[in-house]
């Protein structure tokens, strides 16, 4: 028997419509059911079904490849990407397909995936991916552009946000409002860009002279139920606590902020709070979060236009864009007298006797 897409609908009881969204690797379906149909489809051998419904049939694949799942799932950036992205591949009269891949996909099925795609070309969401990822799209052989993510020292093409100098703009705003004891709020799930963002944070404390403080570091899950028990946790506790945060994020800004509401401290009047991404919920939160926006039309445009150049061979690869930063200044952080850090003698006492031994 030669079964077809409704035949699997009807052996796991679910919509055919769920089945073709799966046999196009389009979204709409979730994990546990998109694994039950590809495994229903293996164990009636109809793999054929992934070459008849033609999983794109379009020219630039926009690729969203997960990894840990949490940064790319909770509230995703790259949809404010999309719209940028999908115009002007449309203007140069390509067609656009979001592919949703897996880090734990077998080496075969990812294969497959790029085989029967027939893209000239794709944009990959790398929030999330570190360098060992890279492998699978090595053996790619249409160009790929990265997006979201520098890796440092590899030949490729990316575009990427320029995190260090929007930690500048924030902590020079905060530096300028008279706040000396910044905190830091920092996710758990580590990826490459919250990284970059807290080498930047802790290098211009640095420059600035002012002293990094692990009791001013929240750290918190990134998922929103993890967030808020972790804040509960740490405002729980009495403690003295910075006149400012600087988060890595705005969903960790914004969360934060409404914990502290709940245990008394005022922002920005108690603790003044800043974000990153300028993401929508920044206009809507009590006070408005002052933030760190990122030109997102720039950004997808540039993916798209260094993904046509090299489909067009106008370049042969290597290609590395950053995207700036602006500050987005609204209510929630507060001038304050600035008081200087307390110092810390022993720190003082060993850059002396440095000094006297140089």
């Amino acid at each position: 028997m030669r079964y077809k897409s409704k035949d699997i609908a009807r052996e796991l009881g679910v919509s055919p419509a769920a089945v073709s969204l799966v046999l196009n690797n389009k979204p709409g379906v979730g994990e546990e059911l998109r694994n039950a149909i590809i495994h229903k489809i293996k164990e009636l051998h109809c793999e054929y079904l992934f070459k008849e419904d033609n999983i794109s049939s379009g020219d630039i694949g926009f690729v969203v490849y997960r990894c840990i799942g949490s940064i790319v799932d909770e509230y995703p950036f790259f949809n404010y990407l999309l719209e940028s992205i999908n115009k002007c591949a449309s203007e140069e009269g390509y067609k656009l397909n979001i592919f949703y891949l897996e880090q734990n996909m077998g080496t075969e099925e990812l294969a497959m995936y790029f085989r029967q795609a027939k893209c000239q070309g794709y944009i990959v969401y790398a929030v999330e991916m570190k360098e060992k990822d890279l492998k699978m799209f090595q053996k790619v052989k249409e160009p790929c552009v990265f997006l979201d993510n520098l890796f440092p020292g590899k030949e490729l093409d990316v575009v990427s946000v320029d995190n260090y100098l929007g930690v500048s703009q924030a902590m020079e705003h905060l530096y300028k409002m008279g706040h000396r004891e910044i905190g830091y709020i920092k996710s758990r799930i580590r990826i490459p860009s919250f990284q970059q963002r807290h080498e930047a944070y802790r290098d211009i404390m640095r420059k600035k002279g002012l002293p990094f403080r692990q009791e001013y570091q929240l750290e918190v899950g990134y998922l929103e139920e993890e967030t808020y028990k972790d804040a509960k946790l740490f405002f729980s506790e009495e403690r003295k606590l910075p006149t400012a945060f600087f988060a890595e994020n705005d969903l960790l800004a914004c969360r934060i902020a409404c914990v502290m509401k709940e245990y008394g401290i005022q922002v920005p009047d108690d603790v003044s709070v800043i974000g990153f991404d300028d993401r929508t919920i920044c206009n809507y939160t009590q006070p408005k979060m002052t933030t760190v926006a990122i030109a997102k039309e720039d950004m997808g445009l540039a993916a798209i236009q260094t993904l046509l150049s090299r489909i067009r061979h106008e370049y042969s690869g290597g290609r590395r864009t950053m995207i700036s930063t602006k500050l987005m200044i609204r209510e929630s952080v507060k001038r304050m007298e600035p008081k200087e850090p307390a110092v810390d003698y022993a720190q003082k006492h060993k850059k002396g006797l440095e000094d006297l031994l140089n």
